[in-house]
């Protein structure tokens, strides 16, 4: 496991959640390379590109809002605000199949709470993504629609004042920039790469033939 700290643990959901027990990563690994989508107004953009210019076996993990609306069957769902009503909705009403992980433990309908000592966790919703796919063993992590430009969501245009989800709005993600320009100096940043916008700048964009070259990444 990269993420050594990072500890996997089964939660019971109902009106006390608990944790059981930890779990093996790789029992959430299908393929070695993992798309996380999150919910930037260029994720439609950045997922074409991915999908037209890139062929690989691949997971998909969907990130807050953009798992309501994706288009295809997913393997994972992640909510930085696991704790919120809308979350736990969104987390009650995906299909059985897929592994919904929270970090909070009051996390109704989540399958996995993740644990980390040392201290609790910071940066955005796709950053608690990424240090869990590490912790998940993926070798080859794609940001699709997490540029951190501080231009929104998809969403922002379509939501009223009255919508629990308007909080968001006022969000301002360039304040997290520090957490990424911190990972983009780590060795273990050779495990991800963007699509777009800040984090590509960052940590560099997909080839194929970073895609393809699973040998080094077994050695790393």
């Amino acid at each position: 496991m990269v993420e050594e700290r990072l500890v996997p643990t089964k939660i019971l959901t109902g009106e006390d959640v608990y944790e059981r027990g930890p779990i093996v990563p790789n029992d959430f690994r299908t393929n070695d390379v993992l798309a996380i989508v999150a919910d930037a107004p260029c994720v439609w953009e950045d997922l074409e590109a991915f999908w037209n210019e890139f062929t690989i076996p691949h997971d998909i993990l969907c990130v807050n809002e953009v798992s309501t609306v994706f288009p295809c069957s997913f393997q994972h769902f992640a909510a930085g605000d696991s704790h919120e009503k809308d979350m736990q909705t969104i987390a009650k009403n995906l299909p059985k199949e897929v592994t919904k992980h929270a970090y909070n433990p009051t996390s109704k309908h989540f399958d996995v709470r993740w644990v980390r000592g040392g201290g609790g966790w910071s940066g955005t919703t796709t950053f608690f993504a990424v240090k869990i796919a590490l912790a998940m063993d993926y070798l080859r992590i794609v940001l699709i629609g997490s540029p951190l430009t501080n231009t929104g969501h998809w969403y922002d245009k379509h939501i009223t004042k009255e919508d629990p989800r308007h909080i968001r709005l006022k969000n301002r993600h360039e304040g997290h920039l520090w957490k990424w320009v911190e990972l983009s100096a780590r060795p273990i940043a050779d495990f991800v790469r963007s699509m777009s916008g800040n984090t590509a700048d960052m940590l560099g964009v997909p080839t194929q033939e970073w895609l393809d070259d699973s040998n080094y990444f077994l050695n790393a």
